[in-house]
């Protein structure tokens, strides 16, 4: 459940926060999928700067998951070279006025070659953030490279915690449990912070409802999630073509297994059409009947 003053405290936070990163686990669910991928959306829609990313590579369900990334530290632009301090006479840049671009220049000293400029590299470094959500994390050390080499950002940070059970890690803990899904408690708490639904963000959210719930068959789903998908249909959700791709419970596989045992035994065919039991038309036909 979300506290109000949960809700209150982040809310404020929110409204001054400039840069935002959305960070799920090492293995997410389809419902923590949904929930980051509206999440990020609806942060962007607030025209906030706002970074989505995971540890590994995510492929498979249908949710959007617009710009996710597996690396941190694209904030910096870094250029490297080989450096020879007792050849270097002056170093400085300029901004030409006409052409906008920025000059580094590297004089030598007398009688010193100039650098060699096939050492030089250009890449990317450094991540900075004023609030961040972590949706399915327990453990920092699990983001693995989003972690190690960051541990600044993790501590200067605004934390936000968004689980289906209690942990201490961040500023602010969001225990969803009690609900259907965490998509379901994220609709209520994208309208306590004022963040539309878009129709992308609703039909994520609907498929991380229907996968949590077995497409609404689970005992879990309530008549609050019912108001919430309808909630989500007349956003502009759409339905998917979800396919369940969780392995069967030993229990599901002994009556699987059961049934077509059952089925084999009655002369049933399980693919086409069914057959009759040919010892009863063989008896039939000595009877005469």
């Amino acid at each position: 459940m979300i506290a109000l003053e949960q809700l209150s405290s982040l809310k404020d936070y929110l409204q001054t926060a400039q840069s935002v990163l959305v960070i799920l686990g090492s293995k997410p669910t389809t419902d923590q999928l949904a929930v980051a991928s509206a999440l990020y959306a609806g942060l962007v829609e607030l025209n906030k700067e706002v970074g989505l990313y995971a540890p590994n590579k995510i492929t498979g369900p249908f949710i959007s998951l617009q710009g996710l990334s597996t690396q941190l530290g694209k904030q910096n632009l870094v250029i490297e070279f080989d450096y020879n301090e007792v050849a270097v006479d002056k170093v400085s840049y300029h901004i030409g006025e006409e052409s906008g671009k920025f000059y580094l220049t590297i004089k030598p000293k007398k009688g010193q070659k100039p650098l060699d400029k096939s050492t030089v590299d250009f890449s990317y470094a450094g991540a900075d953030a004023d609030l961040i959500f972590l949706v399915g994390v327990h453990n920092l050390e699990d983001l693995d490279q989003l972690y190690f080499g960051y541990e600044p950002l993790y501590e200067n940070a605004f934390v936000v915690t968004l689980n289906s059970f209690k942990t201490a890690l961040g500023n602010l803990q969001f225990d969803l449990s009690g609900t259907s899904s965490l998509s379901e408690t994220l609709v209520g708490l994208l309208s306590g912070l004022d963040i539309p639904l878009t129709e992308t963000m609703a039909t994520d959210l609907l498929l991380g409802v229907e996968s949590a719930t077995e497409r609404l068959q689970s005992f879990a789903a309530s008549a609050d999630t019912f108001e919430v998908v309808a909630k989500l249909l007349r956003a502009g959700a759409k339905r998917e073509k979800y396919q369940n791709t969780q392995p069967k419970t030993v229990a599901q596989e002994i009556v699987s297994s059961q049934s077509k045992k059952g089925n084999k035994q009655r002369g049933v065919v399980i693919k086409g059409r069914p057959r009759a039991d040919h010892r009863k038309l063989k008896h039939a036909g000595r009877t005469g009947k």
